[in-house]
């Protein structure tokens, strides 16, 4: 088959502004493109990304989830032990952290993040004007995330700062990158300091992981490690993600209004919105065998870029895609992933999300932007650094 090839960036500033019209450009070239500023792979379609993403035995997480490959080159930490290895090392930490984050923590945590997340809706909606960012999308995780977790007040701003690094560095690391690793060079001293037994607070999260190397299951080192990962994937995305919906829901007043009347949609606005506009628009997988993805041969140790937004936009999968609509049969979407390497927070996002929407919408009447939003424009996650708006 004939190498079909695109000049597309898709870490540059303008890819990131609009990167649905560069979507559309892709699904229309074939199902497997090479992106040649870069020397690599990518599929964006449904199929074909779910695919990927659900075969580690050929597509392997252990090169890395951004475009560095841990295959030939040193990477810039030590790789996560759950989100960077395949099993069967993989099945033993995730096993440990799903039997930490069990449905029964979850129904557990449920009532605090909704008293928390009722007087911070009030007490915007009491300014009136805000930023939805800092004011409610940026400040709810940074509260009840870390306080499960058990980690402590001060300096909580810096897991925003490691999540930038980790993410960031799924890109080419540019100029923007070394300043900012420059800037913040102390940033993972203080994450691994606060990942330590005896900084985290009794009862939360983080001492469950290290009761399970009391246990024997993992060692004191693993446990360390997860209650890292869990930190550099549970905030960042979170942030973004009810950040994006809020301006999906401010956008369109006809959507807000069916919220307004059922909050009970809550739950399935966020999961819309993340197949709409997700806060995770790529990843990364790592083939560990010469091997062919529709008709196309791909060698080993090949980088594939696997566009998330543009499977929650494909056309072949979703009706009438380009459409938010919260009351949509959402089943399916993967804006957080699928299969054993999905992110390791997405059900803390989901209930983080879920609550704080429908805090709103039992609130506030209307919502209004009273200016435009701001988007971040570096590599990383897809998120805003501003939205100004008027909560009625």
């Amino acid at each position: 088959m004939t190498r079909v090839t695109s000049s597309l960036d898709p870490f540059s500033p303008e890819f990131r502004a609009d990167p649905y019209a560069a979507y559309e450009e892709l699904r229309a070239l074939g199902p497997v493109v090479w992106l040649e500023q870069h020397d690599i792979w990518c599929v964006h379609h449904y199929a074909t990304c779910q695919k990927v993403l659900s075969d580690y035995a050929v597509f392997s997480n252990a090169g890395g989830g951004g475009i560095g490959n841990y295959f030939v080159e040193k990477p810039w930490r030590k790789p996560s032990i759950i989100l960077e290895v395949d099993p069967p090392e993989h099945t033993r930490t995730r096993s440990v952290m799903n039997r930490v984050l069990s449905p029964r923590v979850f129904r557990e945590l449920r009532a605090g993040f909704e008293e928390v997340a009722a007087g911070m809706v009030s007490e915007a909606l009491a300014k009136g004007e805000i930023d939805g960012v800092w004011d409610l999308s940026r400040r709810f995780p940074l509260k009840v995330f870390p306080d499960s977790v058990g980690v402590e007040d001060e300096g909580r701003d810096n897991l925003l700062i490691y999540g930038a690094m980790v993410f960031g560095a799924f890109g080419p690391v540019g100029d923007w990158y070394k300043s900012f690793m420059a800037e913040h060079a102390d940033v993972s001293d203080w994450i691994i300091a606060r990942c330590q037994r005896d900084r985290l607070a009794p009862g939360g999260i983080g001492q469950m992981i290290y009761e399970a190397a009391d246990r024997g299951e993992i060692t004191d080192e693993e446990a360390m490690m997860l209650v890292r990962t869990f930190l550099s994937a549970g905030v960042d995305t979170t942030v973004d993600s009810i950040g994006l919906c809020l301006k999906a829901l401010a956008e369109r007043p006809d959507q807000y209004a069916l919220l307004r009347a059922d909050p009970s949609l809550a739950r399935n606005a966020f999961e819309e919105a993340t197949r709409y506009d997700s806060s995770s628009q790529s990843i990364f997988r790592t083939t560990l065998c010469e091997t062919e993805i529709e008709g196309q041969k791909i060698g080993k140790h090949e980088k594939v870029m696997s566009f998330l937004g543009s499977a929650g936009r494909d056309p072949e999968r979703w009706e009438d895609p380009d459409t938010f609509d919260i009351t949509r049969k959402i089943k399916g979407q993967i804006g957080y992933g699928v299969g054993i390497h999905g992110c390791v927070g997405q059900m803390f996002a989901r209930l983080e999300g879920e609550v704080l929407i429908r805090a709103v919408a039992e609130q506030v009447e209307r919502l209004e932007l009273t200016g435009t939003p701001e988007f971040r424009l570096n590599p990383g996650l897809r998120g805003l650094d501003k939205m100004p708006m008027r909560l009625h």
